[in-house]
């Protein structure tokens, strides 16, 4: 795709001497141009843009994170993927750990988590922990 936007590129484009310039516009009706064929989604596209991309992951690999029970110093090992939610996080707790219940809270770097969170936002790493904890009622 690069080479055929660089051919379209070199039509209009004419490159001069540095004293006139790094590039001028090609004078001239472009009816009297070869036509160059175009990728199509380029064929009626009058600006472009090129970017450098790097590698394209495969997509978001499993790995391991912990859970802390705080009441019994107990820890859960847990694969997850970065694109699971926190909800999805504690469902695949409470299948290891049903006894946790289903009021389960948990805390990331000192904070509380929420359940539509993501573990790429959070930028959780491998091997991360989270904690449990109870909400008090009452005073």
């Amino acid at each position: 795709m690069a080479t055929i936007v660089q051919e379209a590129l070199a039509q209009y484009f004419l490159f001069q001497p540095e004293a006139c310039g790094p590039r001028q516009c090609v004078k001239g009706d472009p009816k009297d141009t070869v036509p160059v064929p175009f990728h199509e989604p380029l064929e009626n596209t009058t600006h472009a843009v090129l970017q450098v991309q790097g590698p394209v992951s495969p997509g978001p690999k499993r790995f391991p994170v912990n859970i802390f029970n705080g009441s019994n110093g107990m820890k859960i090992p847990v694969i997850v993927r970065s694109t699971d939610t926190i909800e999805k996080l504690q469902q695949e707790v409470l299948k290891l750990s049903p006894d946790l219940g289903a009021s389960l809270n948990l805390v990331y770097n000192g904070k509380p988590v929420q359940l539509y969170q993501t573990l790429s936002e959070l930028q959780v790493k491998p091997g991360a922990t989270f904690i449990t904890y109870q909400k008090c009622r009452g005073g």
